[in-house]
């Protein structure tokens, strides 16, 4: 009797990687046999990473294209950024970077505009030029105040 190929139908999970024979060819399963993931059919999303430097790049831009205040939901579509929500760190960072100001009308809705001329947008303009903390020397005094000993 002599060895032949046979091909066999099987699944392979998208999520884990494995293949399996089914026992029962007739209907799909519902979970993969390895990591029990009912999406085993279903391919990861890959989400978007969106950098700070991204986020706020496109937002002054937004804002400044509009030249009116807006609201998070019109920065948001006109920019194509993915978040539902913008994250607070960085909203409260540009707000100290590029001079952005929310207003909450009386209807409670937030309008966001970037004002030019501020200090803070200046001060981002003047450190651009400015070296960045590794090219800057290193101060003599250690950051306690203590004098420097032997081992330091």
């Amino acid at each position: 009797m002599g060895k032949l190929p046979i091909t066999v139908m099987g699944f392979r999970c998208d999520r884990c990687g494995h293949e399996w024979v089914p026992r029962d060819s007739d209907s799909e399963p519902r979970v993969c046999p390895k990591c029990k993931s009912p999406y085993w059919n279903k391919p990861r999303k890959i989400a978007s990473a969106t950098s700070y430097e991204d986020f706020r790049d496109k937002i002054v831009a937004t804002l400044k294209a509009s030249g009116q205040p807006l609201t998070w939901t019109d920065i948001r579509t006109r920019s194509g950024l993915p978040q539902k929500f913008p994250n607070n760190g960085w909203v409260h960072r540009m707000e100290k970077e590029v001079g952005l100001h929310r207003q909450r009308d009386q209807h409670g809705v937030i309008h966001w505009q970037v004002r030019i001329g501020t200090p803070a947008s200046d001060r981002m303009a003047a450190n651009a030029d400015a070296p960045t903390p590794a090219q800057t020397p290193h101060s003599t005094s250690t950051p306690t105040g203590r004098k420097k000993g032997a081992v330091e």
